[in-house]
């Protein structure tokens, strides 16, 4: 029997741990070479531009009336005629709507015939007076002629009451009717005909057409940087060439639930006629200020609680974190004082997968 030659232990180990360097030497060429071979990362850019005023943004709104009145009836009833519609203008004193006023019209002629009967009590009231005052004191007491003179006091009293009772019903006809205080144009209808409603609830509502105001949601960082007196330039969305000048009017004292933004007014000085209401407007703050860069908020990265932005080479597209000093942060962007120049490409897409150095491609787009 032939017998194998014997292998030491030290050899096989020797052996493995040549194996095992090999392959980890291949694989490491194989990552290398699958580095290098990496396409670059396509990104999009915006070029820096700084600009001598502080605009603040621009931002979107509607023109309102500044006076606006609901029209409503005193007393609750059915409608019996509404004379306008959306649209109509109205003048002052003009008819707007009536209620069913035969309730009305049956008080008052109640109130009248209240008013007669007083009228004969005090006349007979005042021909029993006169003639106690004749007979006294020969033919008649002292005391007779005192209850005729309280009689007829008495009467007075009650024509008074009637005489209020006719202005009363008088007044509740009247309000039967709903009449226009204001020239101005009607903007929405809260009531029909037929329809029963309530003292107090909005029937016709009337806008006044001498002044107008410029209504925008702003951001609580505006309202805290802008003063009150600033002036905001308002144009037509649908036509740039329709503008107007105003300042703040008014601002609301809560901001909204949902967006936190308030509600600000602007009076307008003279609004042109393509001003109409309901128009879409943007208004523009501008004060002078230090040059600041706008981008937008997806170009913000963040390194050790430093803000920092992302620029690319201009030669050889590479990617380079740029620390940066922000002047204020808006709802959609922010303001950059320091740390970018004029023409630098920012990186506002994807940031958060660059690394330093690392090759870009620019998407269709973005600034060269």
């Amino acid at each position: 029997m032939k017998m194998r030659p014997a292998v030491s232990r030290s050899s096989v180990i020797s052996g493995v741990s040549i194996a095992v360097m090999s392959a980890f030497l291949l694989s490491s060429c194989q990552r290398d070479d699958e580095a290098t071979e990496r396409p670059p990362r396509p990104v999009k850019t915006v070029a820096v531009s700084f600009n001598p005023e502080d605009t603040f943004g621009s931002l979107v709104g509607e023109i309102r009336p500044r006076v606006e009145t609901n029209f409503s009836f005193r007393q609750g009833g059915e409608i019996r005629e509404r004379d306008v519609e959306v649209g109509d203008q109205v003048v002052v004193g003009a008819v707007l709507a009536r209620l069913d006023a035969e309730d009305a019209q049956d008080a008052l002629r109640k109130a009248e015939a209240n008013l007669f009967s007083a009228q004969a009590q005090q006349q007979n009231a005042n021909t029993e007076r006169d003639r106690q005052q004749q007979l006294y004191p020969r033919t008649s007491t002292r005391q007779a002629f005192d209850a005729a003179i309280a009689q007829a006091s008495m009467a007075q009293a009650g024509v008074d009451a009637a005489q209020a009772g006719i202005r009363i019903a008088q007044t509740n006809l009247d309000n039967r009717v709903l009449k226009a205080n204001a020239a101005g144009v009607v903007t929405a209808i809260g009531g029909e005909v037929g329809q029963v409603v309530g003292g107090g609830q909005m029937v016709v509502r009337v806008a006044q057409l001498g002044t107008r105001d410029a209504v925008f949601q702003v951001p609580e960082a505006t309202i805290q940087t802008t003063g009150g007196d600033a002036r905001v330039d308002v144009q037509l969305l649908s036509n740039p060439n329709a503008k107007a000048t105003g300042t703040v009017r008014e601002i609301s004292p809560t901001a909204d639930p949902v967006t936190r933004n308030f509600t600000v007014r602007i009076g307008l000085d003279s609004a042109p006629d393509d001003f109409r209401f309901g128009s879409a407007v943007r208004g523009t703050i501008r004060l002078s200020g230090e040059p600041a860069a706008r981008l937008p908020m997806t170009a913000l990265f963040s390194k050790d609680n430093q803000n920092a932005v992302w620029v690319v080479d201009a030669a050889n597209k590479t990617t380079k974190l740029v620390p940066v000093e922000v002047h204020r942060f808006d709802t959609e962007d922010f303001l950059v004082t320091k740390g970018v120049a004029t023409g630098d490409n920012v990186v506002v897409a994807g940031v958060q997968q660059l690394r330093p150095g690392m090759t870009v491609r620019l998407l269709e787009g973005s600034a060269e």
